[in-house]
C-alpha cells in the first residue's frame, strides 16, 4: 500500500509540477543567408538556447540557405504559418510598416557606440516594440550586422561618379530614396538575381554588409569594394504577433532572453568580422577603395523630407548620447 501510495504522490506531483509548456513547442526558423554565415550562426544559437533554457520543451528547426524561400516569402508564410521564425534586417517589414523604413535611414548614427548605444538599451527595445505592433509582428534580439559597403563593377572615388550608376538595392522605399538622392540608378532585384545580376551587367554595383556580399562571391563579379558605410542597420528575429502572443508565457520569455543574448553576441562578432572580411576581399585581389562620405551625407540629408512619419523616430535616435 506504502508503494502504491507514494506511486501515486510522485504522478500527482509530475502533473502539478509541470510546466505549461511540457508538450513541446516546435517553430521553424526561416534563414535566406548561406549556411555557416553569421545569421546561420545566429540561428543556431538561438536554438540552442530556447533549448537549454525551456529544459528541451521548445525547440527551434533551422532552415538556412533559402531553403524555405526568400524573405518576402517567409516574411509573408509567417502569418498562416508556414514558417514560424525569420531572421532579417528590420527594414523587411517596412511594406507593412512605415516604421521600419528607419533601419535604412542614411548616416542616421554618429559611429557604431551610437548605435549600440541606441539599441542595445531599454529605448531600443521599445523600439522594436513600436516598429513590430504597427505592421503585426513582434521583434525580438537586435543584432549589429555590420555596415554596408558597395561591391561595383565600376570604380567610382566621390559623390559625383556615383551618377547614373546602376546599383541593385532592396525593394524597399528608402534604399530607392537614398540612391536617387546620391545620383545613382536604383534597380531592384530580389537577393536570389543579384550575383546573375552582376555577372551579367544588368546593376553595375550591389550593396550590402561585407561578410554577405562576400559569403555570396560577388567579388567574383566586383574588383572593387567601396567603403561607403552609409547604412547600419539590424537582423532580428521576426514573428507573427498573434504566434508569439499565443505562446505559453514560459516560450516567450524564453525567446527572449536567448534573442537578447544572441544579439549581444552577434554585436561583437560583427565589429570583429568586418575588417577580416575587407582583408579577405583583398586576398580576392579585389581593391578597396576609401571615399570621402561627408558628400555623400550632405547629398541624403533631405531624405526625412520623404518620410515625415519617421521624423520622431529619427529625432529620439539621433538624441541619444
Amino acid at each position: 500500500m506504502l508503494k502504491k501510495f507514494v506511486a501515486l504522490l510522485t504522478v500527482l506531483f509530475s502533473v502539478w509540477a509541470a510546466p505549461a509548456w511540457a508538450a513541446p513547442v516546435v517553430m521553424r526558423l526561416a534563414n535566406f543567408g548561406p549556411v555557416g554565415d553569421p545569421r546561420d550562426m545566429a540561428c543556431l544559437k538561438l536554438a540552442e538556447l530556447v533549448e537549454r533554457k525551456t529544459n528541451g520543451a521548445a525547440k527551434i528547426e533551422v532552415f538556412s540557405g533559402g531553403t524555405l524561400g526568400d524573405w518576402r516569402v517567409t516574411i509573408e508564410g509567417l502569418k498562416p504559418g508556414v514558417v514560424n521564425i525569420v531572421i532579417e534586417s528590420v527594414g523587411v517589414i517596412e511594406p507593412y510598416t512605415k516604421y521600419a523604413a528607419i533601419d535604412a535611414y542614411p548616416y542616421l548614427y554618429r559611429d557604431v557606440d551610437h548605435f549600440k548605444k541606441v539599441w542595445y538599451s531599454e529605448s531600443g527595445a521599445a523600439l522594436l516594440d513600436k516598429i513590430g505592433a504597427d505592421g503585426g509582428f513582434k521583434l525580438l534580439g537586435a543584432q549589429y550586422r555590420g555596415a554596408r559597403y558597395v561591391t561595383s563593377r565600376k570604380k567610382f572615388t566621390s559623390l559625383e561618379e556615383i551618377k547614373g550608376l546602376k546599383i541593385r538595392v532592396p525593394q524597399l522605399k528608402m534604399y530607392l530614396k537614398t540612391w536617387e538622392l546620391l545620383g545613382a540608378s536604383p534597380t531592384p532585384l530580389p537577393g536570389s538575381e543579384i550575383y546573375t545580376g552582376l555577372r551579367q551587367g544588368t546593376v553595375d554595383a550591389q550593396e550590402n554588409p561585407v561578410d554577405v556580399s562576400f559569403n555570396y562571391s560577388y567579388y567574383e563579379a566586383c574588383p572593387y569594394l567601396i567603403e561607403t558605410r552609409h547604412v547600419f542597420s539590424n537582423d532580428v528575429f521576426i514573428f507573427d504577433e498573434d504566434f508569439f502572443n499565443g505562446l505559453p508565457k514560459d516560450v516567450q520569455d524564453a525567446l527572449s532572453q536567448a534573442a537578447n543574448e544572441v544579439g549581444a553576441w552577434r554585436a561583437n562578432y560583427s565589429i570583429e568580422q568586418e575588417a577580416e572580411y575587407v582583408k579577405k576581399f583583398q586576398e580576392k585581389n579585389v581593391e578597396v577603395i576609401s571615399i570621402d562620405t561627408a558628400p555623400l551625407r550632405q547629398s541624403v540629408s533631405g531624405v526625412i523630407e520623404f518620410f515625415p512619419e519617421l521624423k520622431d523616430l529619427a529625432a529620439e535616435i539621433q538624441a541619444i548620447k
